[in-house]
């Protein structure tokens, strides 16, 4: 028998998005939006089209960075006094503790999550992120050597076309939101947060702030460089984003459990504290029994 669904009670600063392009697979908590991209969009939705109509059109190539900005027109038009900003995806979220315990066996930082493990309030319970200003996903290390760094440019070259990412931090630094003196930081970064500023929990502030300069260097982007890149390759700039998105976040984490402020400089202090701080677990949401011997993507 299903459990009886209780309210969770949230903060009424906290602006929890979930950027969906699909029908949502099980109900979402009521203090979740649903932002609708692509084909899903519809009348009494809070729709790209509407929000962000710059960006429907390059929804095909930039995913949910499309719905990162269409939330970030929304705060700034409808929710001004919002202190905290939560996003998650249709299928993927972000909680304070591991649900199924279940690793997804193609991404090692991911539980696999049935929907039987969520259904009632349990779902509410897992997406409510407490009092935290920051809840990210556990963070996903390319190397275990220092010496054998890999670092954002080596592991973009491998998996996309790097010279994408070489444009992108260019347009970063002329923009002013990469110091010429991080560029090496940012290629040799070996952590990456998932999804970077479009995945977890953060101040409503820092992240306004973060969100609006991608979306600049984004803007750019497209029209300096008009890419024709096929299938998975296409989001290029999305991919772009996420680790710029994460290389800020990153910054700024280390700055505060440094206690030395955002902006401070410190360009590493030890995963451990700020992940035991403001980690927690990403999820993906599988049909009920997938979970054994799961072997979906993500």
């Amino acid at each position: 028998m299903a459990s009886e669904a209780k309210p969770v009670a949230v903060d009424a600063g906290l602006v929890y998005a979930c950027l969906t392009h699909v029908p949502l697979p099980i109900p979402f908590p009521d203090f979740v939006k649903p932002i609708y991209l692509g084909e899903s969009q519809g009348p009494g939705r809070l729709n790209l089209r509407d929000l962000a109509p710059e960006w429907e059109p390059h929804h095909p190539t930039l995913g949910s960075t499309a719905g990162a900005f269409a939330l970030k027109n929304y705060l700034r038009a409808q929710r001004p006094d919002a202190t905290r900003v939560g996003i998650c995806q249709y299928r993927k979220f972000v909680s304070r503790k591991r649900i199924s315990g279940v690793r997804d066996p193609k991404y090692r930082v991911m539980d696999v999550v049935p929907k039987a493990m969520l259904e009632g309030s349990r779902f509410a319970e897992a997406l409510a992120p407490g009092d935290t200003p920051f809840l990210v996903s556990a963070p996903l290390k390319f190397t275990r050597l220092p010496w054998h760094r890999r670092g954002y440019l080596k592991e973009y070259e491998r998996d996309h076309h790097v010279e994408d990412l070489l444009r992108f931090s260019a347009e970063a630094v002329a923009q002013g939101l990469l110091g010429e003196r991080e560029v090496q930081a940012f290629f040799r970064e070996d952590v990456l947060l998932p999804g970077g500023l479009e995945f977890g929990v953060y101040p409503a502030p820092f992240w306004l702030a973060s969100i609006e300069a991608i979306e600049n260097v984004v803007r750019a982007c497209v029209a300096r460089y008009p890419l024709k890149r096929e299938g998975y390759q296409a989001r290029a700039w999305s991919f772009c984003a996420e680790r710029l998105g994460s290389f800020l976040l990153l910054r700024r984490l280390r700055a505060d459990v440094a206690g030395a402020g955002p902006g401070s400089g410190i360009e590493w202090v030890s995963r451990r504290r700020w992940a035991r701080r403001y980690g927690g677990q990403m999820n993906l949401i599988v049909e009920s029994g997938a979970h054994r011997g799961y072997r979906g993507g993500v």
